[in-house]
């Protein structure tokens, strides 16, 4: 039994206009004792209260002064703890530590919503799941099989009886509500197995299937109606339409063949086109750089012109000198013996010899330019008859195109055309297809049946669980000792206590607090033996019902079974076996009958005395 839950502390009531009221709690058994109406039940309900429930907290007169309750508690990762809320309600807040400063603190712990949300580590039901070891779990909340995230609400009915509970004839696991029965159920599951709903497939119910089915048919027929009136009205032979479209399919191949064959001739003709358009390019190019040369050379042959010219009047002029040397000047008449010469006659012989030989030079350069100059006006004729040839070229391409596109704009004109009436007729069909599915859908709709009993998941415990939960209800009994045998079973139909054949809620109210005491106790006991998951404490409010006086108690004369009950010491027993069991939890027992003498030293008590000048009046006083 190495498993601990949550064991609560102190409660603390704080108001500006009041002085703090404290209830002690410590570990083990508790015992609130009093007369009525001195806060007992109250504080049973303040300490749901503090765990989350959204029940408010009666108007009593004695509360009006005060604002908030505290609540300390040791939890089993977090420690210690103070959980603070607003009697008026609404959300918590948990702060580190005990109560001891509550008044003084400042509004500065973690809040938590009081509403469950299992997504999230911010409200209380969570923050208590994940620290008593519940986690994510997760229960069925019909037969077919819908799941709900676990709350901490549906483990505080197994860990806080009121005072109407404990005396109902409704079975100790549920509270009497039908929608509430199968999660009740499945949470009693949870804590006697450790198992969750987590795995459970749920199955469609026969109403909501029959609801589901029939808008499913209803909206099948709806898109049936639709697709028959688009046929009809666009359509008026659609057994026709397989037929149109196979002959529309060789149509439109036919004519894409002959859209391709047009589209091809025109590539090879725009082909053509570039290479000739390129060629000219190139040849114009040419044409033009052959000019330029023809020009630039024939100014060359002038200037070879110009050149010889001038050397053949060098070469003139000595020859000239040459022969006038020994004659008469022909300018001014002198004679040969008084003509006076620079240079010498063989320098003038020299200077024409040399321009002899330029001249020479110069002609043979002129052959080769004149040579040059003839092949580039025969390069210029050719290029220009050559260019003459691709310009016909060209224009005979471009007859060819002009030709072309108009037969392939018709051709693909007649290929679109084709593919209008090809997707129109296809459309057709799609809608046989679809009315064909929806067809075959309805009909898979109307045959489908609602899942038979036989499909619905097993719900809750097993025969072999409830007998060994039974048997612990037997041994708490006898540790009370219970009048009888004590032979305990567990009804799977009401989810009750069976003892001794007789069925728990067919006793009066006094033996059906006490049993449902003891169903509680043993739950606790049956889940620490098996280190189950448990909140580790119990509030108990009159389990001693049958104790009561018959004429001054509210719940009226004692049955048959009570008087026999009353009449053996099993409130002695009761408590000495809950002072025993103190390691496996926390017991708070909130009686109003007399107590045995030996509870004083079994348990913590605290006594509401009713009088305010004897002992501790109530919870407020």
């Amino acid at each position: 039994m190495s498993y601990r839950g949550l064991l609560l502390m102190d409660l603390l009531f704080t108001g500006s206009a009041a002085q703090p009221a404290r209830l002690v709690l410590q570990s083990g058994l508790n015992v609130l004792y009093g007369a009525s109406n001195t806060g007992k039940s109250f504080t049973v309900k303040t300490i749901d209260f503090m765990l989350g429930s959204s029940k408010p907290l009666p108007e009593i007169d004695e509360r009006k002064n005060f604002e908030r309750a505290w609540l300390s508690a040791t939890l089993p990762l977090s420690g210690d703890v103070t959980f603070m809320r607003a009697l008026a309600g609404g959300s918590l807040e948990v702060h580190d530590g005990q109560v001891d400063l509550a008044s003084e603190r400042k509004s500065t712990g973690r809040h938590l919503s009081a509403r469950h949300d299992h997504a999230s580590d911010e409200n209380v039901s969570q923050f208590l799941l994940n620290e008593l070891g519940f986690g994510s779990k997760f229960v069925a909340v019909d037969a077919n099989g819908k799941k709900r995230s676990l709350s901490f609400r549906d483990l505080a009915k197994f860990c806080i009886v009121d005072e109407t509970a404990i005396q109902s004839e409704n079975s100790p696991a549920e509270s009497g509500q039908y929608p509430t029965v199968t999660s009740e159920r499945s949470v009693f599951k949870l804590l006697t197995t450790g198992l969750d709903d987590s795995a459970i497939v749920p199955v469609m119910d026969r109403k909501s299937f029959k609801t589901s089915t029939n808008a499913k048919l209803e909206v099948v027929d709806e898109m049936i109606t639709a697709i028959t009136e688009e046929l009809a009205a666009d359509y008026p032979n659609p057994e026709e339409l397989s037929a149109q479209n196979s002959r529309i399919e060789e149509v439109w191949s036919a004519a894409q063949e002959r859209v391709q064959a047009a589209q091809t001739s025109i590539r090879s003709q725009l082909a053509r086109k570039r290479d000739v358009g390129i060629a000219i390019l190139r040849l114009q190019e040419r044409r033009a750089e052959i000019a330029l040369n023809i020009n630039r050379f024939e100014q060359l042959a002038e200037v070879y012109r110009s050149d010889i010219e001038r050397l053949e009047a060098i070469e003139e002029a000595g020859f000239l000198l040459t022969l006038s040397g020994k004659t008469d000047c022909p300018l001014c008449g002198a004679s040969p013996d008084a003509q006076k010469h620079v240079h010498g006659l063989i320098d003038i012989e020299r200077a024409a010899d040399a321009a002899k030989i330029e001249i020479a030079k110069i002609d043979s350069q002129g052959v080769d330019l004149g040579e040059t100059l003839e092949n580039l006006r025969r390069e210029g004729a050719q290029s220009e008859a050559e260019l003459s040839n691709l310009d016909r070229l060209l224009r005979a391409v471009e007859a060819e195109l002009n030709q072309l596109a108009p037969a392939a704009d018709t051709a693909k004109q007649r290929v679109d055309d084709i593919l209008l009436v090809r997707d129109q007729v296809r459309r057709g069909l799609s809608l046989l297809e679809q009315r064909r599915t929806l067809q075959v859908r309805r009909h898979e709709l109307a045959s489908l049946k609602p899942a038979a009993k036989s499909e619905r998941p097993k719900l809750g415990v097993t025969s072999t669980v409830a007998h060994d939960f039974a048997q612990t209800v037997s041994k708490v009994l006898e540790e009370w000792q219970f009048p009888g045998r004590r032979h305990v079973s567990f009804d799977e139909t009401t989810y009750d206590l069976r003892i001794d054949g007789k069925l728990r809620r067919d006793n009066g109210k006094g033996v059906r607090a006490i049993t449902h005491a003891a169903f509680k106790v043993a739950l606790l006991l049956y889940c620490r033996e098996r280190d189950l998951p448990h909140p580790g404490f119990l509030v108990l409010d009159t389990p001693l019902l049958t104790y009561r006086d018959p004429l001054r108690s509210d719940a009226g004369p004692l049955s048959a079974d009570e008087q026999a009950l009353k009449n053996t010491s099993l409130k002695d027993f009761f408590f000495h076996h809950l002072a025993s069991i103190g390691n496996a939890g926390q017991f708070l027992i909130v009686e109003n009958v007399d107590l045995p003498a030996s509870v004083a030293g079994l348990a913590h008590v605290e006594t509401f005395t009713g009088d305010v000048k004897s002992g501790r009046a109530g919870l407020f006083a």
